[in-house]
């Protein structure tokens, strides 16, 4: 049931209508009004025929937000936690924005993670400038699902640094060269 109600909240795609209300940036990616008028209709449906006849209320909210965000950044390599701290105001809400049409704060949480995306990936790309230092002993931890959110920019950056070396480690180790695996990182980054 939740990850159905997910379909309806994350369905930010690029059709999107400009921002109709103040929480969502000018131009930002927004519900139409066609997903704004499915939503109500889709819970219903759901809560008439699942199984369970579940009801979407504050009390699947919260399941509902969690796997709205793990969905976006299951890895915690986007988010600050300062982000998440600032979206919690709307973990409750979910089954009243689903039964309302007003998803504009699953949307404005997908838009945050879109202006992250885009961050991180030119931070990668300014990486790419410069080969790591190879010398220095440290690890990098791949499944971050259970790992604190980052709390600074720091930490981000640093995360972000040890993950750009460990991709370009994987592909040194097949071969490559510093400029070759700098080429291939790029691309790869870039088509994200």
């Amino acid at each position: 049931l939740a990850a159905l109600a997910l379909l309806v909240l994350s369905a930010a795609g690029s059709t999107g209508a400009p921002a109709a209300t103040g929480l969502l940036p000018a131009g930002a990616v927004s519900p139409t009004p066609q997903q704004r008028m499915l939503a109500p209709r889709i819970a219903g449906i759901l809560e008439q025929n699942h199984y369970r006849h579940i009801p979407i209320d504050q009390h699947l909210s919260p399941l509902v937000y969690q796997h709205f965000l793990t969905t976006l950044d299951g890895q915690h390599n986007y988010f600050l936690a300062s982000d998440i701290a600032s979206f919690d105001r709307w973990k409750y809400r979910f089954g009243d924005m689903i039964h309302t049409g007003e998803l504009d704060p699953a949307y404005l949480i997908f838009n945050a993670f879109q202006q992250r995306n885009r961050e991180r990936i030119a931070y990668a790309l300014k990486l790419l400038d410069t080969q790591p230092d190879w010398t220095v002993d440290e690890s990098f931890t791949v499944d971050r699902e259970h790992a604190p959110w980052p709390t600074t920019q720091e930490q981000m950056d640093e995360l972000w640094r040890l993950r750009v070396k460990n991709d370009a480690i994987s592909l040194m180790l097949t071969g490559k060269t510093w400029p070759q695996t700098a080429d291939i990182l790029r691309k790869r980054y870039q088509s994200v």
